[in-house]
């Protein structure tokens, strides 16, 4: 799959943007959490369940105001 060089998505306020930052984080954490696709996953040393945990902590992060 080659990602397009373009901006596919465009977003007209900071608050879609950060919307659709958590949504993408809630999606990864709820696909781990609630499937096996990302089990055994490695890529550059990072895990699956640190790959979660970073996506976790910037959803805390966006809940609570700080981004």
């Amino acid at each position: 799959m080659v990602m397009p060089t373009y901006n596919a998505m465009q977003f007209h306020s900071k608050y879609e943007h950060t919307a659709a930052l958590y949504d993408a984080c809630k999606l990864i954490v709820d696909t781990y959490m609630g499937s096996d696709v990302l089990d055994g996953v490695t890529y550059d040393e990072v895990t699956a369940y640190q790959f979660m945990k970073y996506a976790r902590a910037i959803m805390n992060e966006i809940a609570e105001g700080v981004i």
